[in-house]
């Protein structure tokens, strides 16, 4: 079976000191996930690497600068006629990287921008009550992956053996 369209995009995975997720909603007239929250991030453009499509878009949506570090995963989502708003089958990449060392004014005036309306900050705890894409919940289990075993490698350094 063939495929209609691909879009691959890159997404950045923010937490900061205080244990909270950086995300943005989301907003297109007659799109079925218009108003959901997601991490920031989005298609990558003719000539970009990933992680340059990862600050760009972490720029235009919230105003904010980062050091993009680690491919943290990739999400495939696979789209029928049924599912996809253009009617067509196709594939969308995203490819989920960790920002570390946010920095600058986070943006509150979204008049220059076309899908995003809204960026903040959420306790991580809090991010099951909000109204978001599958991309928020994907990125935070990589994310719990990743501290998971960086706490494992801590731990394993402060014992001694005998």
């Amino acid at each position: 079976m063939s495929i209609d369209w691909q879009r691959a995009a890159a997404y950045v995975g923010a937490v900061d000191a205080q244990e909270q997720i950086l995300l943005t909603q989301f907003s297109k007239a007659g799109h079925p996930k218009s108003g959901a929250w997601t991490l920031p991030g989005g298609g990558m453009e003719w000539g970009e690497q990933a992680h340059e499509t990862a600050i760009r878009e972490l720029a235009e949506e919230t105003g904010l600068s980062a050091d993009i570090g680690t491919l943290l995963g990739v999400q495939s989502e696979w789209f029928d006629e049924r599912t996809s708003e253009r009617g067509q089958r196709g594939l969308a990449l995203r490819l989920i990287f960790e920002a570390q060392n946010c920095a600058g004014e986070l943006k509150t005036d979204f008049r220059d921008d076309d899908t995003t309306v809204g960026a903040a900050w959420f306790p991580i705890g809090a991010v099951q009550q909000l109204n978001r894409v599958e991309v928020v919940d994907f990125g935070l289990s990589l994310i719990s992956t990743i501290e998971a075993a960086d706490s494992a490698i801590l731990t394993a350094r402060d014992r001694t053996f005998i």
